[in-house]
């Protein structure tokens, strides 16, 4: 026969019991988040490493406004995103090092200060976890489908003015009249595209002519304020497949086609879609 006065009810640590919950539900959501950042951080490295050949690409670490004009705003926003990147990095490992000491832990050793240390990393972290996702849509859009530049020089006055700002859309076929962005080797140029396969060009010294069509002279300005004939590529031809006549539309005052010949495809990097507004 029980003693109901000397029988006592197991007594249960409701608090307790709530702290262990919630550190166990902690646990697993820092789990997830820890392996989904570092997975995505792999292959935002991955893409970094994969894009170092594109020069137009605004994490790209070996770029100089010398080989390739970059706008103010896109060289402020690589250099925000890079101290975005190492601050979510730092919260990351901070959390991932709280986790692997956590997890050593029993949970009867978890009380309610220490689940609320844990609790303040981990929402640190959780702000910056989007990171890494966000770097790799920047990539992708950035690496293989737009980027920004900025015109350099005179030559296509009066559509582009010195230190405009431009966006440039990656592309497989060119149109004539596109305004597009050549590699010249040395430097990359901004022009306008008034001949390509298929076209009847020539140039001689009395100016280009597309299609029987006067396009542009062979003069260029002097510093005596004075015309003067170019050195200029002489043509005849109907434009193989695969090349392209590039001129700037400040014909005195550029270095061009008539200078340079045709281009290839390998030389063609993409069309300039936007100008942005100047302030």
């Amino acid at each position: 026969m029980i003693d109901e006065q000397n029988y006592l009810e197991p007594v249960v640590d409701e608090e307790a019991l709530e702290i262990q919950e919630e550190y166990r539900k902690l646990m697993k959501k820092s789990m997830r988040m820890i392996i989904g950042f570092y997975s995505m951080l792999v292959v935002a490295v991955g893409l970094f490493i994969l894009l170092q050949q594109n020069k137009f690409f605004i994490f790209n670490v070996n770029r100089s406004f010398q080989n390739v004009p970059s706008p103010l705003i896109a060289e402020i926003f690589s250099m925000f995103f890079f101290a975005i990147i190492i601050i979510g990095l730092i919260s990351f490992l901070i959390l991932t090092t709280t986790y692997i000491k956590q997890r050593k832990l029993v949970e009867l050793q978890i009380d309610k200060d220490t689940l609320e240390s844990f609790r303040r990393r981990f929402s640190v972290a959780d702000v910056f976890s989007v990171v890494p996702i966000f770097l790799v849509i920047i990539m992708i859009i950035n690496g293989y489908f737009f980027s920004f530049a900025q015109v350099d020089g005179e030559s296509m006055e009066p559509t582009f003015q010195n230190n405009d700002a431009v966006l440039i859309k990656y592309v497989d076929t060119y149109n004539t009249d596109d305004i597009v962005i050549v590699d010249k080797g040395d430097i990359y140029i901004i022009k306008r595209l008034v001949a390509q396969a298929g076209d009847h060009l020539v140039v001689n010294a009395t100016g280009v002519y597309v299609n029987d069509v006067y396009i542009e002279s062979v003069m260029y300005m002097g510093s005596d304020g004075e015309l003067h004939l170019l050195a200029y590529t002489p043509y005849d031809i109907i434009i193989p497949e695969g090349s392209y006549y590039v001129l700037g539309d400040n014909e005195y005052h550029s270095t061009d086609s008539r200078v340079n010949g045709l281009f290839t495809e390998d030389n063609m990097i993409g069309i300039v879609v936007f100008k942005f507004p100047m302030g």
